[in-house]
């Protein structure tokens, strides 16, 4: 599963990138949002701090300055396989695997976490999907536009707080997870959002001189 650095660097993420939020009033504020102590959040922040990604203020306060270059650090730093469970095959095309899957408790990852973000898909077609969780997948009903396509379906250890997020990874995630898939159509998504989650992310003016 992700480490609690990691979890802290998707919350800092996904608050800048997703919601607007790039301050925190403290590290203590922060440590309390996320149910962690306050030195372990105090370590999550080193390296960001260190390479000028989050600024910690003398009054205590938390500025993600540079939320584009914090999500690059996480995704050098993220092994996929290492929370992988299992992996299987099944019939059918990805997208009509993603609706079959019948477990409450799985969340969705990767291309399908993408595509949910983005409201469909014009970037490429996938074959594997990414859920976390214990993914029950049933074959439903539904029209399957690519009858004979095979899908891969990956299930990955999910971490306490994914849940948090709801059915589907935040796009941050869903991003640095397809950074570390190998394969032409996850080099196709990482690059498609290059802008929205890093070079628009990357400077707030109105931050940055504050």
């Amino acid at each position: 599963m992700l480490s609690k650095t990691e979890q802290v660097w998707r919350h800092l993420a996904t608050g800048a990138i997703e919601r607007g939020q790039r301050r925190w009033p403290s590290v203590t504020a922060l440590a309390g949002e996320l149910g962690m102590g306050v030195s372990t959040v105090h370590r999550a922040l080193s390296h960001p701090v260190e390479i000028g990604a989050v600024d910690v203020l003398g009054g205590g306060g938390v500025r993600v300055v540079d939320p584009g270059r914090l999500l690059i650090v996480w995704a050098g730093q993220r092994r996929l396989r290492r929370d992988e469970v299992e992996r299987f095959r099944v019939p059918g095309s990805a997208p009509v695997v993603e609706r079959s899957i019948g477990s409450r408790g799985a969340v969705l990852g990767g291309f399908g976490a993408v595509v949910a973000a983005l409201g469909g898909n014009t970037i490429a077609d996938y074959e594997t999907v990414l859920v976390y969780g214990e993914p029950r997948v049933t074959r439903r009903r539904i029209a399957d536009p690519d009858p004979g396509r095979v899908t891969e379906v990956v299930v990955l250890e999910p971490d306490p707080l994914l849940a948090q997020y709801g059915r589907v990874t935040p796009l941050t995630q869903a991003w640095v997870d397809l950074f570390n898939l190998p394969g032409w159509q996850a080099t196709c998504f990482v690059h498609h959002l290059l802008t929205r989650v890093v070079t628009d992310a990357a400077v707030d003016t109105g931050l940055l001189s504050a």
